[in-house]
């Protein structure tokens, strides 16, 4: 699904794989689509992708408030920045700029599978960002991939220590 600007210009991310699904050393690549009626002029084409892992209590066993106060902040599991194009513009019709970034964890994190639950969310997404001139509104969009583990590997577990208290004895 394409967003379109009041221009009648819209910006889409078509992934090489219909299914979403990719595996920690892939290659996440595609195509960047922007559609237009005329001519456009930008001020550069811009994807990133990111990974995350979000923490949040639920509203259910505390009030709004805290959990929203309580909420942790994302753990970031990946991040890379790609300029897919440079200022200038674009012919009207139908434009693909090509893309790929590597699927690795930043640093020493580990990627998990994605997963969305009730206090934890691991998301991997791609965000293309069309910046234009001061008098348009930039064109954003934000696509999902799936990352899974291949078969056989599984993730690594560790044992945690932890001990279960009465709340009226925690100071």
């Amino acid at each position: 699904m394409s967003v379109y600007g009041a221009s009648g210009t819209s910006v889409d991310i078509r992934l090489k794989k219909v299914s979403k699904i990719y595996h920690e050393g892939e290659n996440v690549s595609g195509v960047v689509v922007v559609h237009s009626k005329n001519e456009i002029k930008h001020d550069g084409i811009t994807l990133s992708m990111d990974g995350s892992v979000s923490l949040q209590l639920s509203t259910k066993s505390t009030g709004v408030f805290e959990a929203f106060y309580n909420s942790v902040k994302p753990i970031q599991l990946l991040s890379y920045c790609l300029d897919v194009c440079k200022a200038g513009k674009l012919p009207p019709g139908k434009t693909e700029i090509p893309f790929e970034f590597p699927l690795r964890a930043k640093g020493s994190k580990t990627l998990y599978e994605t997963y969305h639950g009730v206090f934890v969310n691991v998301q991997y997404l791609l965000k293309c960002d069309l910046k234009r001139p001061i008098l348009n509104k930039d064109l954003q969009k934000v696509a999902e991939f799936i990352v899974e583990y291949a078969d056989g590997e599984k993730a690594v577990t560790k044992p945690v220590e932890f001990k279960i208290t009465d709340r009226k004895s925690v100071v």
